[in-house]
């Protein structure tokens, strides 16, 4: 909605490759022209952080022409921004600022949590207030803190994404969800992170397992962009208990009855919520002991492979996306890489879940690197979900542009110089053919 609100096609938008589904989705229904700005990367535990400072100052500098800039703050893992300098410089140069705050809902009830992305300057913050609030799934809320806000346009975008017969208890539980935590957040929040920080000393006793704090989180290339972390957020080091993380996963499910938020091949990361009871601390801690005590040795536990960076966007992703491609399969009749997708575009989405980071967007080239990744992925004995893969009965395929629908198509950045070349071969090919 916020996208398509701010965004014309063909118009810029600056965005985290890290960020949620729904972006990739906006950018398709919107017709924007991305930049993707790779995350950092915390090889150690498979951790993705925040967008180097750095590489946002650059791409602020670089594309003055872009009309909003999206961020996720904070991440899965709890690692925030330090928004307010890049909310400014974005500003300086008439960029809008949309905070994607899913995970952090929560924040401006307590000042442990604080400053928020609209107290930092952000025009808009999309949050799932189900996720850490009292709300129905699906329970989400859009904040406009926007000076040159367009009401008619957005309610214009709302309407064309929202239901008219609307689930009135989803919306009720929002406005409870809001009462309790304006009445009584401070004191639910801090009973969470008094929570926390006891959950975090006994994970440490039992020797075994260790909660990573900010420094172990924080990929190199963000130690000095002054970001913080959310305690709420508790990542585990499970590397020394002798279980791979999903048999460990497993065991903490069916033995337990505890429900992990996410991993990697390394750690849980756990979620603390005000629904967290001292309890359901303790049912965790008791868990972890009793694993802890079962004395079994380490194993070798193996990373997946790094996510190859962004390639290059040739045509606009709602272009590719519309067209009706072609299916190519990932591996020839040797089982090795198919040659015959290198420097193909992309069609689909493609995005390994986790880390949901896409490795392909629409209109994105094809290269040897991104096949060898999403084969090794496939291959991989980690249970992995590769969304946008499509099978032509068992062989993975990948749904790509057709030549006849490469040349219907005007590419990315071309100049006017570049369209009348490119009219000119056309010609002379025709020319040719004739």
């Amino acid at each position: 909605m916020i996208l398509q609100t701010l965004i014309a096609p063909g118009e810029k938008l600056l965005l985290d490759r890290n960020c949620h589904k729904s972006v990739h989705h906006g950018v398709v229904l919107s017709g924007a022209h991305p930049v993707y700005l790779d995350s950092s990367v915390n090889r150690k535990y498979g951790v993705f952080g925040p967008v180097p400072k750095k590489t946002i100052f650059q791409a602020i500098e670089d594309h003055p022409d872009a009309e909003a800039l999206v961020l996720t703050s904070c991440t899965y893992d709890g690692l925030r921004y330090d928004l307010k300098p890049i909310i400014e410089a974005a500003h300086a140069r008439g960029t809008k600022v949309l905070i994607d705050e899913a995970w952090y809902g929560h924040a401006r009830f307590h000042p442990e949590f604080r400053p928020t992305a609209l107290e930092s300057g952000a025009d808009y913050a999309t949050q799932s207030t189900h996720k850490v609030l009292s709300a129905l799934s699906q329970a989400s809320m859009i904040h406009v803190n926007d000076p040159d806000f367009k009401e008619h346009i957005f309610r214009q975008n709302f309407n064309m994404h929202t239901s008219t017969s609307p689930q009135y208890a989803m919306i009720a539980s929002m406005d409870v969800a809001r009462q309790q935590a304006v009445m009584e957040g401070y004191k639910l929040l801090s009973r969470t992170l008094e929570l926390a920080t006891e959950l975090r000393g006994q994970i440490n006793s039992t020797g075994v397992f260790r909660v990573l704090e900010l420094d172990d989180l924080l990929p190199d290339e963000v130690k000095g962009d002054n970001v913080r972390l959310d305690p709420t957020k508790v990542t585990v080091d499970i590397s020394r208990c002798g279980f791979t993380v999903e048999e460990l996963q497993k065991e903490l499910f069916e033995r337990f009855n505890i429900q992990v938020e996410k991993s990697t091949f390394n750690t849980l990361t756990l979620l603390l919520t005000i629904g967290t009871t001292r309890s359901k601390v303790s049912r965790l801690y008791d868990a972890l002991m009793r694993i802890a005590r079962e004395g079994r040795a380490p194993r070798r536990l193996y990373p997946m492979p790094d996510v190859p960076r962004f390639t290059q966007l040739r045509y606009l992703p709602r272009d590719a996306f519309y067209c009706g491609g072609e299916l190519l399969p990932l591996l020839d009749e040797r089982d090795s890489v198919n040659k015959a997708l290198l420097d193909r575009v992309s069609a689909d989405q493609i995005v390994p879940y986790p880390p949901g980071i896409p490795v392909l967007v629409p209109g994105q080239v094809i290269t040897e690197e991104v096949i060898q990744y999403v084969v090794g992925l496939l291959r991989s004995q980690k249970r992995m979900e590769v969304h946008g893969i499509v099978y032509d009965g068992y062989l993975p395929c990948v749904r790509v542009l057709t030549g006849d629908e490469e040349q219907a198509l005007r590419r990315v950045g071309l100049t006017c110089t570049d369209i009348r070349e490119e009219v000119a071969q056309a010609t002379r090919r025709t020319a040719v053919v004739s």
